[in-house]
């Protein structure tokens, strides 16, 4: 985005939202970009995120706005207890939820509340697998007692 459209100081970074406003990102002390093969057209952070193949970008934020932007992708750790309790939220039995939190555990995933979803998404999968399988196998055997 061209910096001549934004009518405040320089040296700040902005975002342009998907409704077309301007809006300054707090929080962000520093950004870096650079470029394996040194584009010299790389302008800005828009262009250089959408045009790049290969490099780098290190962007450097408070400890605070990475906890807020953790906690809006779901990616931020929970306890254990918590973990359990979210699972427990969604009718899933303590025993199970138990054994869901050791399974990630052992496989040192990390408690947070993405993970929480991707079980419950698993979970869905698997009983919906299951019902299709029983009514198959209700079809095959009253085809057989009846004879058909």
């Amino acid at each position: 985005m061209p910096t001549e459209d934004i009518k405040v100081e320089p040296g700040k970074t902005f975002i342009k939202t998907a409704n077309g406003e301007v809006q300054e990102l707090k929080g962000i002390n520093e950004i870096e970009i650079t470029n394996e093969n040194n584009d010299d057209a790389i302008d800005s952070l828009k262009y250089a995120t959408e045009s790049m193949k290969e490099g780098k970008i290190n962007i450097t934020i408070s400890r605070e706005s990475s906890i807020k932007m953790q906690k809006m992708i779901g990616i931020n750790r929970i306890s254990r207890k918590r973990f359990i309790k979210l699972l427990m939220g969604c009718k899933i039995q303590k025993n199970d939820a138990t054994k869901f939190a050791d399974i990630v555990r052992n496989m040192e995933l990390g408690y947070c509340p993405l993970m929480v979803q991707t079980l419950l998404e698993w979970c869905i999968i698997q009983t919906e697998e299951a019902r299709k399988r029983n009514e198959n196998r209700e079809n095959k055997e009253t085809r057989e007692i009846t004879g058909e």
